[in-house]
């Protein structure tokens, strides 16, 4: 399924994102949960990584900053960048290797340092490192206040480019550091490719491929995740008549409209309504 959904339409996102990588910039990709921001950006870095000879790319999965902040911590010492020593490891490990070091005998005591002492530890290593390492972070949405001042540290000696659902207001400082490129639903004839590949693909039965297509593409509404998620689960069944594509629902195809500004709005009509009939003694304002 993926090899069908893939990355049909984000030709031309990915290949800004991999110059703006390549130019060393700090990015942030933006877009609603399933959009494929995550798509997007590991498509670039297998670019980056294709044409960077030495390049060092460290990539985080966590949607935790301090399992962020571990997970660094295991993939620079798996690439020397950071010692045993620095990660406050027992005497025994000083000296070893990283190759001979194993990850599951010391990742619950790397577990238990603070975030401060994981950065003063990261930090020193970053710096001291010749080539600037690439950060890629798959979620940066849950981000702190407090956090956040520990990745602005990590800002000055690596290049970061990551992923956010939402830019939340008490984190801006990142935000401003950081290139924006926001990820925008698929336009309607790209899922319909997407869509009729599938079918071929799949060698799915449907009573009426034209009503199919057209049902998905309003059903999705352009979001990746959720032309995948309607095409694995009709492709459960052995035919699809009319009836079950007028049955397929997902919710990214539902919008709904605040009513909030109109209900705020009459109700200072209201209240202005009151103040001039009490000035003016008129009862039936």
């Amino acid at each position: 399924m993926d090899e069908i959904v893939g990355l049909m339409g984000r030709d031309d996102l990915v290949a800004e994102l991999v110059t703006e990588i390549r130019k060393g910039k700090h990015v942030i990709l933006t877009g609603p949960v399933g959009i494929g921001k995550s798509a997007v950006l590991k498509a670039a870095l297998v670019r980056v990584a294709a044409h960077a000879a030495g390049g060092l790319l460290i990539t985080l999965h966590d949607h935790q900053a301090k399992g962020q902040f571990v997970e660094m911590a295991r993939q620079m010492l798996a690439l020397g960048l950071i010692t045993a020593k620095e990660l406050e490891l027992p005497a025994k490990f000083h000296d070893l290797p990283a190759t001979q070091i194993d990850w599951r005998e010391i990742k619950s005591q790397v577990n238990r340092m603070s975030m401060r002492d994981l950065t003063h530890a990261i930090i020193p290593a970053l710096a001291r490192s010749e080539t600037k390492p690439v950060i890629a972070v798959d979620d940066l949405t849950l981000l702190t206040p407090t956090q956040m001042a520990f990745w602005l540290a990590i800002f000055d000696h690596a290049q970061v480019v990551g992923c956010a659902s939402d830019k939340k207001a008490r984190v801006r400082k990142l935000w401003w550091k950081m290139k924006e490129m926001s990820v925008r639903p698929l336009p309607a004839e790209v899922i319909r490719d997407i869509v009729k590949k599938y079918i071929v693909t799949q060698g799915v039965l449907i009573e009426s491929p034209d009503l199919y297509i057209s049902h998905v593409v309003k059903q999705s509404g352009g979001v990746p995740q959720a032309i995948y998620d309607m095409l694995d689960e009709s492709g459960k069944e052995r035919i699809i008549d009319k009836r079950k594509v007028r049955e397929m629902r997902h919710d990214a195809g539902v919008f709904y409209l605040d009513f909030t500004p109109m209900v705020m709005i009459l109700g200072a009509v209201i209240v202005s309504i009151r103040y001039v009939g009490m000035g003016t003694g008129d009862k039936t304002l």
